[in-house]
């Protein structure tokens, strides 16, 4: 419990300058995620010790560049990096087929996160409210589904989440989400961000389910031990990713 807590504040410490003052902090924080969150995502193969040193760093570069490439070369730089991962079968023994379609999935995703991000740097405000929305979700789905809860949603993944703990993560994310927002009501789109607390709890609910699902099939309890007492990077911010995805989704329909 002791170096659960320790690394609880430690990260808390790490992440809450960041999240508050966006530019260059924030972006050094979306790499370190991005950098855990690849070897996190890839260290699950069986085969991955064996594969030659040169594999995961250039998916973790790849990714890292995708994001500042032009959008007139967009298409085509992502056509050359999913040919190149579907390739490496070919010519690494060591690297199957199913190891090739990890490394397109994590890249595909984490390309549209890393992306997500730049749109939030133009006005890291919503970012802070996507995270009280985020948390305040777990932490109210938490609370109500260990005193209400009686239906699970699904056992084969998470056999403690209920849909009374669903409904009272909704409910306590929307209110944690607009909090911080009435500080700055005036610096960001209010329709953007009255979607973004009301989707925010609904998306990181199922987002955490998906995160659980890939770890159902590897067979494992956390992603690592990256964070003592905590497990990976992936088990702490797996549903925060999924809202940074939905904030790209939405800002595109709202000027920013």
């Amino acid at each position: 419990m002791k170096t659960r807590i320790v690394t609880a504040l430690i990260v808390i410490l790490i992440c809450i300058p960041p999240v508050v003052w966006g530019g260059i902090p924030l972006e050094i924080l979306a790499i370190l995620i991005l950098s855990g969150g690849c070897y996190e995502w890839l260290h699950v193969q069986k085969e991955f010790p064996a594969w030659p040193v040169y594999i995961f760093p250039s998916c973790l570069l790849l990714t890292f560049i995708s994001r500042f490439i032009p959008d007139s070369y967009l298409f085509s730089f992502l056509i050359v990096c999913i040919v190149y991962f579907w390739c490496l079968n070919i010519f690494v023994e060591t690297f199957t087929i199913s190891n090739a379609f990890s490394m397109i999935s994590f890249f595909v995703i984490f390309f549209l996160i890393y992306r997500s991000i730049g749109r939030i740097q133009e006005n890291h405000l919503y970012l802070i409210s996507i995270v009280f929305a985020t948390y305040g979700s777990d932490t109210g789905a938490w609370f109500f589904g260990r005193r209400f809860g009686r239906h699970k949603m699904n056992p084969r993944i998470s056999p403690k989440k209920s849909w009374e703990g669903f409904v009272g993560g909704i409910v306590s994310g929307f209110i944690m989400g607009w909090i911080p927002t009435f500080f700055y009501l005036n610096d960001v789109h209010l329709g953007l961000m009255f979607l973004l607390c009301l989707l925010c709890p609904v998306v990181a609910e199922f987002g955490d389910l998906c995160f659980s699902s890939i770890k159902r099939q590897y067979e494992i309890k956390d992603f690592s031990n990256l964070l003592p007492g905590h497990g990976g990077v992936l088990d702490r911010v797996d549903s925060l990713l999924m809202n940074i995805l939905l904030f790209g989704a939405l800002s595109s329909f709202f000027i920013i």
